[in-house]
């Protein structure tokens, strides 16, 4: 990479020729280059929503009753965790958080004092809310997705009021409108039905088939045969059945309302998954033999089969009438609720595991093979009925108890397993639930221990997390500022996560900010920090876990940065004891070379009082990196002001066109930042491979101020240049 070293002499020579604003900048909704990337003013290049939720409880079982409410970014048994708060009747809880763009929803969970839940899902905007009106748990489960599809647009034609048979070919999309009747022969190519269809008939016969049961449609299947594994089938109706039985050999994903009248298969042929995001009732029995994954509510009226060589994952709720059988080689994941009315058999061989609280509820049940639970929170099987076998090896394993009223254990081993002193809450999945509630509260702060993140200390309750408990985002950095980079955005690429912990007061007492160097592609050796816009140093009671072994940082008695009049944590003044060079020139950024190790580095800021959430919001948090040892050179996100130690002068020089008066920082005159913020662990670009020639639909984006390919920095089919991407 190119560096600028000319003086700050020649710095002051050229800012009068290039610090010029012009008035207006036109986007440039789809460049060929980054060099002629127009933007307007206003764009921030944000890959990310900040909200604020109001959540409202209504109808406490009693008058002092609290709530935990849990924000996710999925339904909460497969969902990421990004917030919790504590809330009762008498007030309206307020959280701030962010989002990455793309995400169209929130998950909101109420639980209340005894752990049942709730679960409402909201649309995500800058302002929302969620009331919780209900007296009991909503019985009603994940609700259901958005197609965003239609047959009006971006179609080649459009059947409407049509009856007779179709061939639909690849690269044909077909739309279905009205009324229709006849079979379809599909070769390729995309269907959606968006009207009513009676005894339907569709032949997939080539891996690129789609087929989409949209919002409203109504549609009755007598034959649908799959004969390409590859195809795919998605439903948004809720109002789709099959007039018999069905044999699913394709890719399946229910997101409404079915109904089968017959056997529901899944053939063991091909690789393809069958999802439920909905609801499905199964009027005999359902066979799996491939992959079976449950995120909502399946009905069987009959007999569930796990064959051999099947997948099976419930992660909410499954009923079966009568009889479940888990078969050698088909091992079944339950992570919520399974009811069977009949007998569970699990044969020789074979696990049926429970996750983390989840509960299976059978009438009778026979063991060849293992039922084991694992997790933190112990599963429990609940047997209303007899054992009718039970085999003499390991029945039962790891963190799981066994309810049943009508077996006495003869086995001494067994017995810590035999009890009903399990307490699983129902749920939103769980209608059953099982055991008696008991609130403790051993640090005394309003919150139940079952509850409470920090249940033996007084001054924290719960974890809010950037962007979830389980995830990172990204900074990524150009460090020629005053001086247009090359727009790979890896002179510096740090991997971070941020935690705040709060109070049962819903206020902020830690912020723990973790992150990994990932990449340098750069010759400078440049330091890392961050400045809370709208807090004190006098308000932080002290910082750890910083690296500074340069000797250039001053710093306060609490570990701030001296001489700022706002708090200003440095995490590192280099990044050389972070990470683990293997030779070769940069760090992570060059493909021949080999790749470098980083350690975790975690940043801990402890107030000196609780303080509310909208002082230290994620829009409140302001990275930068100072370039090449050089403290006053800073480089942040744009519209982000400097700290007091940044060289104002440099402001509006060479390619900057920082205004400082008008709020305008660290931006080309069109518009271009010097550092992005990424809301995933972004796949970031080879050195010296712009980030608009490495991700296809960047400039779209940017040119359309972000309105257009909100989801660009994801790793999907045509998104990327794998060959420039590191």
């Amino acid at each position: 990479m190119i560096r600028f070293t000319k003086s700050l002499l020649v710095v002051g020579l050229l800012a009068s020729m290039a610090g010029c604003l012009p008035n207006n900048v036109t986007p440039e909704t789809d460049p060929t280059s980054i060099e002629n990337l127009k933007v307007d003013d206003s764009f921030n290049f944000k890959s990310t929503t900040d909200i604020q939720l109001n959540v409202k409880v209504s109808n406490p079982a009693f008058a002092s009753e609290k709530f935990r409410i849990n924000i996710y970014d999925d339904f909460p048994t497969v969902g990421n965790l990004i917030m919790s708060g504590f809330t009762d009747a008498s007030q309206n809880l307020k959280l701030e958080f962010r989002v990455p763009a793309p995400l169209t929803e929130i998950y909101v969970e109420k639980i209340n004092s005894y752990g049942a839940s709730e679960v409402k899902k909201i649309a995500t905007s800058a302002y929302v809310s969620a009331d919780f009106k209900k007296t009991t748990p909503v019985v009603s489960l994940r609700e259901q997705a958005n197609s965003g599809l239609d047959c009006n647009t971006g179609l080649t034609k459009v059947y409407e009021n049509y009856s007779g048979s179709l061939n639909i070919n690849p690269g044909e999309v077909i739309g279905l409108k009205g009324t229709y009747s006849g079979n379809i022969n599909m070769n390729g190519g995309v269907l959606r039905v968006c009207g009513s269809a009676t005894n339907l008939g569709i032949n997939l016969n080539n891996n690129s088939c789609e087929v989409y049961f949209l919002e409203g449609s109504n549609v009755s299947i007598s034959s649908l045969n799959m004969n390409a594994s590859g195809a795919r089938i998605y439903n948004y109706s809720t109002n789709l059945s099959f007039t018999s039985g069905v044999a699913f050999a394709c890719n399946f994903e229910n997101n409404g309302k079915m109904t089968v009248n017959n056997d529901l298969d899944i053939n063991s042929n091909g690789s393809f998954t069958f999802t439920n995001n909905g609801e499905i009732a199964v009027g005999n029995n359902m066979n799996n033999g491939r992959n079976m994954v449950n995120n909502n509510y399946i009905l069987v009226k009959g007999t569930y089969q796990a064959n051999s060589n099947s997948t099976n994952v419930n992660n909410c709720k499954l009923v079966i009438n009568q009889n479940f059988i888990v078969n050698n080689g088909g091992p079944f994941t339950n992570n919520a609720y399974v009811g069977v009315g009949g007998e569970t058999k699990i044969n020789s061989g074979v696990k049926l595991t429970n996750v983390n609280g989840a509960q299976l509820n059978t009438k009778n049940i026979g063991i060849d093979g293992t039922i084991e639970g694992t997790g933190a929170s112990k599963s429990t099987v609940v047997v209303t009925g007899t054992f009718n076998y039970i085999n003499s090896g390991t029945p039962f394993s790891g963190n799981l108890n066994v309810c049943a009223a009508n077996y006495t254990n003869s086995k001494p081993e067994w017995n810590a397993f035999f009890n009903c002193n399990n307490y699983i809450p129902t749920s939103a999945c769980n209608p059953q639930g099982v055991g008696q509630p008991t609130t403790k509260d051993t640090d005394k702060d309003g919150v139940p221990d079952d509850q409470d993140d920090y249940p033996t200390d007084p001054t924290r309750a719960f974890n809010s997390y950037y962007p979830t408990a389980s995830t990172w985002a990204t900074y990524g950095f150009e460090d020629l500022w005053p001086a247009r980079g090359d727009y790979d955005f890896n002179d510096l690429i740090v991997y971070f996560r941020i935690t705040k912990v709060l109070n049962a007061s819903n206020k902020v007492v830690d912020i723990k900010n973790t992150y990994i160097v990932k990449a340098i592609g750069a010759s400078y050796d440049n330091g890392f920090g961050f400045q809370l816009d709208d807090v004190t140093s006098a308000e932080i009671a002290k910082v750890t876990g910083s690296s500074l072994t340069k000797g250039g940082i001053s710093l306060n008695a609490n570990k701030t940065e001296a001489g700022q009049s706002k708090a200003v944590i440095i995490a590192y003044d280099t990044p050389e004891p972070l990470i683990k060079r293997v030779g070769g020139s940069m760090f992570n950024t060059i493909k021949a070379n080999g790749a470098g190790t980083s350690t975790t580095n975690e940043i801990v800021i402890n107030f000196t009082s609780p303080l509310d959430q909208s002082k230290v919001a994620q829009s409140k948090i302001n990275p930068f990196i100072f370039t090449n040892g050089k403290r006053e050179v800073e480089v942040h996100l744009p519209n982000f002001a400097p700290t007091d130690k940044a060289d104002k002068a440099l402001l509006g020089t060479l390619n900057d066109t920082s205004k400082p008066g008008s709020g305008r920082y660290y931006k080309t005159a069109n518009n271009l930042p010097w550092v992005i913020e990424i809301p995933v662990q972004f796949k970031y670009p080879a050195e010296k491979e712009s980030i608009m020639d490495a991700y296809s639909n960047f400039g779209k984006w940017a040119g359309s101020n972000g309105t257009q390919y909100v989801d660009w920095f994801q790793n999907k089919p045509g998104y990327t240049e794998p060959e420039k991407i590191y």
